[in-house]
């Protein structure tokens, strides 16, 4: 720093801030106290600590940094002792490249301060501004981290609260006692980090965002589906609560500009919980978002996702057949994965050879085979089919068709006897067939391989405990299913809110489905390049529900709402449903009118039976 800058009495003095009297009383209480000018100026009254700093400000061309939305991590607070912070009042934040320091002081212009800092650091000093109340509290905050975060914690946890957490060490057993006992009666950062998992876990989470902000640190769980924000914590206790979770899931905790992924694995009371954890850098620090991954002993069955019973049936015969290929298909996070588990599960027998191929392994299940792709590396998806259909496979899950290749070993697999389930990103079923012919498969491998495809869409379930039931006119549904202008009145339920349910009044999730049969007019339309909608328009005839009436008969049962339904498949369509995805069946679906004589006898008949 250069050595021309006027000392800071001298400057008060240029700026008229302060008398020649006033100064001199203030620098004999500064040779009696040991404080510094600043401070002593500030505690006399003589100037206020905001027109110091602007003054330094304007003087030195130096940033103004506020201490209170910093986070300072423990290797740079080692640079400098807290002694000598005190001191000077002080505060190492930042390491710029190998050599250079960055310390918020309260008094730039102390030469001796700034030479000692160099000295006991080792490092040359880059001074900024700061208040000097502000570098007293983070003074007391980070050199005394743990004493910080359990006076935090005494205030935003009851001891009834704490949940007793461990890391387990998935190569030996974990001694569960003595183990959670300790980490439950650890450092703070301990306890809080513990504290925040065990209530996701508690609470039904899918998800843990820890979300740096401007001004604090924003705790949000996504539960059935939407994000919510949980807690919001001082930014200071940003770098050890993502440090914490590093060191749980094996990450680098010095690395903090490069995106890291890892996994954990922790006992919470008497519950094994995995999370997969991906850091990312953002604006205001590093953002870690936690999935929480369900044990295979937690899988639901084919019979408890919500399929309507004649639509279950028809899925479990695609999923008897020796040879072929089903799909599932539906935007990101709306149930494809869990489907396709359920669908394992139903089939798992000790006398069949069942090979996966994902991105990543989502669940790990006993007694099946599990592959992980890595695209960067010699282990892509189509790589690994290759190497799996040397495996003497009978049932083959592909975690997602995205490319020509691997599209096109999927289905030569599923016509040289084995079972191949997969899944595609379409909108719904019928898009499903369109899209495989876009990614360049030849529309008659299509027509002889597919069995079926289902599309799924979740929403979540009122809560049993407080939902209202109120009465609507039969008009509301027409979007769903039109009633042909029919008038009349239905019971309907809404949400509520209570102590079960988080005040949120929904409780756990269901699907709604739609599922397709690739019968011989399906095929038939398949192998003349038709469009998804004459496909779709086929399908309806022959007697699929769309996603649109199998929400509405859940809508109707008062498992669900209205807005949920909408909110699931509208969102994802981008468009209302129209009337002529759901005419087939108005009636039947939604059980509010029979139609009108006159009409087409397709849309009151019987559904064509299943295939065999």
């Amino acid at each position: 720093m250069a050595r021309d800058h006027k000392r800071l009495g001298d400057l008060l003095l240029e700026k008229k801030r302060i008398t020649e009297d006033a100064l001199a009383t203030a620098i004999a209480e500064q040779k009696r106290s040991g404080q510094l000018l600043g401070a002593t100026l500030v505690k006399m009254g003589l100037v206020t600590e905001e027109d110091l700093l602007a003054l330094l400000q304007e003087q030195l061309s130096l940033p103004l940094v506020d201490l209170r939305v910093v986070v300072v991590d423990e290797q740079v607070l080692a640079c400098i002792r807290e002694e000598l912070a005190k001191k000077y009042l002080a505060i190492p934040i930042e390491i710029e490249g190998r050599s250079t320091l960055v310390v918020a002081m309260a008094d730039p212009l102390n030469v001796a301060a700034l030479e000692d800092l160099r000295f006991h650091s080792g490092m040359f000093i880059k001074p900024v501004l700061a208040s000097p109340t502000h570098i007293q509290e983070a003074i007391e905050r980070f050199y005394h981290m743990d004493r910080s975060m359990g006076e935090l914690l005494h205030n935003i946890i009851s001891k009834e609260d704490e949940v007793a957490v461990a890391a387990v060490n998935e190569e030996e057993e974990v001694e569960a006692a003595d183990a959670l006992r300790a980490e439950a009666e650890g450092r703070p950062i301990v306890r809080l980090t513990n504290w925040l998992l065990s209530r996701a876990v508690e609470e039904r989470a899918s998800d843990v965002h820890i979300e740096p902000q401007d001004h604090d640190l924003v705790v949000r769980f996504r539960v059935d589906g939407l994000l919510r924000e949980v807690q919001k914590l001082p930014k200071w206790t940003q770098g050890s609560i993502v440090s914490r979770i590093k060191v749980l899931s094996n990450m680098d905790i010095a690395e903090k500009r490069a995106p890291q992924d890892g996994r954990l694995v922790l006992q919470i009371a008497n519950q094994r919980v995995d999370m997969r954890v991906s850091t990312l850098p953002v604006a205001h620090g590093e953002k870690a978002v936690l999935r929480v991954v369900p044990q295979s002993t937690r899988l639901v069955g084919l019979g408890d996702l919500g399929f309507q019973t004649d639509d279950l049936e028809r899925f479990q015969r695609y999923l008897d057949r020796p040879q072929g290929i089903v799909l599932v298909t539906g935007p990101t996070g709306s149930g494809k994965t869990t489907l396709l588990y359920a669908a394992l599960r139903e089939i798992q027998d000790e006398t069949l050879n069942i090979v996966t191929v994902e991105d990543p392994v989502e669940i790990l299940v006993p007694g099946i085979n599990q592959v992980q792709v890595d695209e960067k590396g010699k282990k892509s998806f189509p790589t690994a089919l290759r190497a799996i259909l040397r495996q003497d496979p009978d049932v083959v899950m592909i975690g997602e068709i995205r490319d020509k290749e691997t599209a096109q070993i999927a289905f030569r697999a599923s016509v040289t006897g084995h079972l191949v389930l997969s899944t595609v990103h379409t909108n719904d079923a019928a898009g499903a067939v369109t899209r495989l012919i876009d990614l360049g498969l030849e529309p008659f491998m299509v027509a002889s391989s597919l069995v079926g495809v289902v599309s799924v869409r979740l929403v979540r379930k009122l809560c049993p405990r407080c939902k209202e039931a109120y009465e609507t006119g039969a008009a509301s549904l027409n979007r769903f299913a039109p009633t042909r202008g029919e008038k009349g009145s239905v019971t309907l339920y809404r949400a509520r809110g209570c102590k079960h349910c988080n005040e949120s009044g929904y409780h756990g999730r269901t699907g709604i489905f739609e599922v397709l049969d690739v019968d011989d007019a399906v095929r038939g339309l398949v192998l003349g390049n038709s469009s998804d909608h004459a496909i779709r328009q086929a399908a309806i005839e022959a007697g699929m529900r769309s996603i649109g009436e199998d929400g509405l008969k859940k809508v109707l049962a008062g498992d669900t709402t209205l807005d949920e339904v909408t909110r699931a498949w509208c969102r994802s369509t981008r468009t209302a449903p129209s009337a002529a995805s759901s005419s087939a069946s108005t009636a039947r679906a939604a059980g509010v009118a029979s139609a009108p004589s006159g009409h087409s006898a397709r849309s009151a008949g019987p559904r064509a039976p299943a295939r065999p």
